[in-house]
């Protein structure tokens, strides 16, 4: 995430499990004249939470929320342009489960690749084919990956609950085109809209207790 004429700096701190609280810093918030009347405070975290919320920075995850506001310095207006330009340090909950962490959601989207899964804030999970349960084969006709146990077809349908495992967190590099997704496939950030994601969580479920969690039910 960036913009041009301001410093980010990042400094990840810890939280629980899929989430971290990261300290950002960002030396060049700007406040608009319309809404210079407002209480600086309030000002800032609508501009903040503005630039920062559901969105992805680069190597750090996807911010989440806002968590604190530690300083604000500044308030230069330069002339000519009569907006605000803040320094500003704050804290952001961040989305950016470990590798070897098990996630729970749901199957968005199959097709011969592997399949997709979302947590419902975030959908940018691939699992690819090679980390299905094994033996799985994809059904042309329903266009779904089943997996073939004890000579069972276990098909994995589209919006059902699923448990899946961390294999790596990658943060693609931006294409400078549309023509530059072509060919990337899903761990090089390209979605099934085709869109390009600036995070991506890789995924297997070959394992026991692992995949759609009516398997595991008794």
């Amino acid at each position: 995430l960036g913009r041009g004429g301001g410093a980010l700096h990042v400094t990840p701190s810890t939280c629980e499990a899929m989430f971290q609280i990261a300290r950002l810093e960002d030396a060049s918030v700007k406040i608009l004249p319309e809404n210079l009347g407002k209480p600086r405070l309030e000002a800032i975290t609508q501009e903040i939470e503005s630039l920062y919320m559901d969105k992805v920075v680069k190597d750090l995850g996807l911010v989440v929320t806002l968590y604190e506001i530690i300083s604000i310095e500044g308030g230069t207006v330069y002339p000519g342009e009569g907006s605000a330009h803040f320094h500003v340090v704050f804290r952001v909950v961040v989305f950016r489960p470990f590798v070897g962490e098990v996630l729970e959601g749901k199957l968005k989207k199959s097709d011969k690749t592997g399949i997709y899964v979302s947590v419902g804030y975030f959908s940018d999970i691939f699992i690819p084919e090679h980390m299905l349960q094994e033996p799985s084969v994809f059904d042309e006709a329903e266009q779904l990956w089943v997996w073939v146990y004890q000579e069972q077809k276990m098909f994995m349908d589209l919006e059902e609950p699923i448990r899946v495992r961390v294999q790596s967190i990658r943060f693609p590099d931006q294409p400078r085109s549309a023509n530059d997704l072509v060919g990337l496939g899903p761990l090089g950030g390209v979605t099934p809209e085709g869109t390009f994601a600036p995070l991506v969580v890789q995924g297997d479920i070959n394992a026991d207790g692992l995949g759609l969690l009516s398997w595991w039910q008794q």
